[in-house]
């Protein structure tokens, strides 16, 4: 299953609210979720790495660097870099979501006992 349909997957059942009273399969999800920033991670650190070379060729060709920064984006690593980065933040706000849930349920345990 492709990234973004697992992202997407756990999107839904946090809107739809399928993971309340579940902390397992929440501790699940943020574990899978875990390793998904992790390969994005690697993914963003192979484009930051050819970047430097890229960007200093790209210099020649442009007055500024702002506008060579603004000519990086249209490339595809720099397209990449922009969409994995958002996909980042996705998966910091849905990691987010599942750790309230489950730290919820810790703190209703705590209180049953």
């Amino acid at each position: 299953m492709e990234i973004t349909q697992q992202i997407k997957i756990i999107e839904d059942k946090l809107i739809n609210k399928q993971l309340i009273n579940n902390p397992h399969e929440c501790a699940e999800l943020r574990s899978s979720l875990s390793g998904i920033y992790s390969y994005i991670v690697g993914l963003l650190e192979q484009i930051k790495t050819r970047k430097p070379m890229i960007w200093l060729q790209m210099r020649k060709e442009h007055k500024s660097d702002s506008a060579t920064d603004k000519a990086y984006d249209m490339t595809e690593d720099g397209m990449d870099e922009a969409r994995l980065k958002g996909t980042l933040k996705r998966c910091d706000k849905l990691l987010s979501g599942l750790s309230s849930l489950i730290r919820l349920a810790e703190n209703e345990a705590r209180n049953i006992h």
